[in-house]
């Protein structure tokens, strides 16, 4: 699909949502390690089958869309799972590279200022900051290693630059607040550097030397999509990974086990950093406008 198909896709997709009752967001929070763990934090409102919306590409159709309201304003929340589990963050070969980044760009399309994503990642290098099993990270700056971009084809796409901002993605403001309330909240939680691989693959004790001989703390699969539409739609993001060791016999079993440690963590900081998302988000509109 070119520029056209890709902005009529997105630009379809936001006024269906609005024609069929979704309130246009403030923020989105996108999230790699399930809807289920923040949902007392964030009631829905409003759901609805991404199946039922016009311009949804298929990796997204079988997803559904809650929508909370709150003083704080109208948040999306959508799980980050394209595809379906037999291909996991494997994009297929008919999909058009921008797939993977869709609701970034539908969310700015429809108002947003702002991106939360949650996802989990495992440590390299012998980084002391990043514990694994025991840390949350959040993600100062990023280095593409995945191979791939989801800005092919999207030179002349009227939903951003032809050369985002990449410095800026990553907010300050978002990330202060972040290690503030975790502080408050006595859970551990430092700032990163993180490796975007490709996936499905823990990566080898070469691979994971080489990324910290990179610069990098911290290896997150299938990262790259989110965090290069996010620059490209000009949302102010805050990446939050969950932190695990890949070292072991069984590092999948690890990373599940560490997972379920740090989901009350996670949870606590998503939901106490509801109103500075909802603040910046407002800024980065305010400053765009």
């Amino acid at each position: 699909m070119g520029t056209d198909s890709f902005d009529d896709a997105i630009f379809a997709a936001s006024r269906h949502l609005r024609s069929l009752g979704a309130a246009d967001p403030d923020a989105l929070l996108l999230m790699g390690t399930g809807i289920g763990l923040v949902g007392a934090g964030y009631e829905a409102d409003f759901k609805l089958p991404l199946e039922d919306v016009e311009g949804v590409p298929n990796a997204w159709r079988h997803q559904i869309l809650q929508v909370a309201e709150s003083a704080s304003g109208v948040t999306w929340l959508l799980e980050d799972a394209a595809g379906t589990p037999e291909t996991g963050n494997a994009p297929t070969a008919d999909e058009a590279p921008w797939t993977r980044g869709f609701p970034c760009w539908l969310a700015a399309a429809s108002g947003a200022g702002a991106c939360l994503h949650t996802s989990g990642g495992y440590s390299v290098g012998e980084s002391p900051e990043t514990a694994p099993g025991e840390t949350l990270a959040v993600v100062s700056d990023h280095i593409n290693l995945s191979g791939t971009t989801p800005l092919l084809g999207l030179g002349e796409s009227r939903l951003g630059p032809l050369f985002p901002d990449q410095t800026r993605v990553h907010d300050a403001a978002l990330r202060e607040a972040a290690l503030g309330h975790a502080a408050s909240l006595g859970l551990p939680c430092v700032e990163a550097v993180v490796a975007c691989t490709a996936g499905p693959a823990i990566g080898t004790p070469a691979e994971r030397r080489f990324h910290a001989s990179a610069g990098a703390s911290v290896a997150v699969q299938g990262l790259a999509a989110p965090v290069i539409a996010c620059a490209h739609a000009g949302l102010a993001c805050l990446f939050v990974v969950a932190v695990i060791d890949p070292d072991g016999e069984s590092p999948l079993e690890a990373q599940l086990a560490a997972a379920d440690r740090l989901a009350p963590a996670l949870e606590d900081l998503v939901v106490a950093l509801r109103p500075d998302l909802a603040r910046v988000a407002r800024a980065r509109r305010e400053e765009c406008s």
